[in-house]
């Protein structure tokens, strides 16, 4: 069994975030050991409300996405437009080893909450923030989330779909670039904390949606450079059939990936039961499969081939082969999936109603500190009472802050 050891234990976080990225960066930060006090205003984080865009539910008792997100942290309502409630936030920053947050940059500025108004007042804070478009330019303040900073502005949404009647852009999927930018400022505040026992001193750590897209697509976005001249999208007649999908015989689609041609071309071809292909030299080479022309004929025939088993046939056979492939799975699938139950990619929660869910974890793992604790993501004031008096309020002073709606505790 792990031992009682969690590596960020004792580092206090400050959160002022809405929707995802920021809250999945302080449920991340959650997870290895801190303790978060999340700040909303009266009308609550966006993202509360926003799971029934999915028809998943969102109550008190019942909101399985909003949780998974915020999971492990307290919450406070703070009126952040009230002398006390900035100095509820302030009290709050004084104690704090990171201040973490997604509120647009003039908007941070017109609070005094900006990193140059803080970093004298509280000079071991680590600042970290994140926002849609980077923190200079001419959309520095604009408003952005994944869908659109991450995946239409980098070039993802049209560059990947296919031109032809009634065509569109592939509808952008709301969360992996939030996820994918706050799993990167995650590893730059762990950084600054460390560098902070070196020095005393705290930092300014910073990403954003469409800086962290660029990053993760670099590979495309370098490549059709002018001077190389890639092309994008790839269409099936051009596609590389070591690295396509197939349509199999029940319907669904298996795709595989081979980097080394030479060496694995000739295994790939006795899976396929066409061995005579396995060193003829019209397809033998990465060269020779660069042929457009080739590229087309073996896609046609390796469709003709794919459809005569099902998906889990050829999964087993590539495998045996030790080729790299899978069945391309449906979202739909990770609830039965054997190999996210395994590795505790998933697990079941119950929500306060009783009702049950199976959600995500993060995937990084620690060997001593093992599983994070489940604890669902706070309700909405859930802890102001508590977190108020740890800050030093009294009584009365807490009681008159909530009848004046400066702050607000949950039933």
């Amino acid at each position: 069994m792990a031992e009682a050891y969690r590596p960020l234990e004792g580092i206090k976080v400050v959160e002022l975030s809405t929707m995802v990225a920021a809250s999945s960066c302080g449920r991340m930060l959650a997870d290895w050991g801190c303790e978060i006090v999340k700040i909303e205003t009266d009308k609550g984080d966006m993202f509360r409300n926003f799971p029934k865009t999915f028809f998943v539910p969102c109550t008190d008792d019942e909101n399985p996405l909003f949780d998974n997100l915020n999971a492990g942290k307290r919450g406070i309502v703070l009126d952040l437009k009230t002398p006390e409630g900035m100095e509820a936030i302030h009290r709050m920053l004084a104690g704090a080893d990171v201040f973490l947050t997604n509120t647009r940059p003039n908007a941070l500025k017109r609070l005094g909450l900006d990193y140059d108004s803080l970093k004298e007042r509280y000079p071991k804070l680590i600042h970290a923030s994140l926002n849609g478009f980077g923190e200079k330019g001419p959309k520095a303040n604009n408003p952005g989330f994944d869908t659109v900073a991450f995946w239409a502005s980098s070039g993802f949404n049209v560059d990947m779909s296919l031109e032809g009647p009634n065509s569109y852009p592939v509808y952008g999927s709301a969360g992996p670039g939030d996820i994918i930018t706050a799993m990167g400022l995650c590893y730059a505040i762990a950084a600054a904390l460390f560098k902070r026992t070196q020095t005393g001193q705290g930092d300014r750590v910073y990403s954003s949606l469409y800086g962290t897209a660029l990053w993760c697509f670099h590979i495309m976005t370098v490549s059709t450079e002018e001077r190389y001249g890639n092309k994008f999208p790839k269409r099936r007649d051009n596609s590389a059939p070591t690295a396509s999908a197939f349509r199999t015989q029940d319907g669904e689609w298996v795709t595989t990936t081979l980097l080394k041609i030479e060496e694995q071309w000739p295994k790939l071809c006795h899976v396929l039961g066409v061995d005579q292909w396995a060193h003829d030299p019209r397809f033998c080479t990465s060269e020779a499969q660069r042929d457009p022309e080739v590229r087309k004929y073996l896609m046609e025939e390796f469709a003709k081939i794919y459809a005569t088993k099902t998906a889990a046939e050829w999964c087993r056979l590539l495998t045996e082969a030790d080729i790299v492939n899978d069945r391309m799975a449906h979202f739909s699938d990770m609830e039965k999936s054997e190999q996210a139950w395994a590795n505790d990619f998933i697990h079941e929660v119950t929500c306060p109603n009783g009702s049950k869910s199976v959600l995500v974890r993060p995937s990084m793992r620690s060997e001593r500190m093992g599983l994070p604790e489940w604890k669902r993501g706070p309700m909405l004031g859930e802890h102001t009472r508590e977190v108020l008096a740890e800050l030093g309020f009294s009584q009365e002073e807490i009681e008159e802050m909530l009848a004046k709606r400066i702050a607000r505790q949950h039933d």
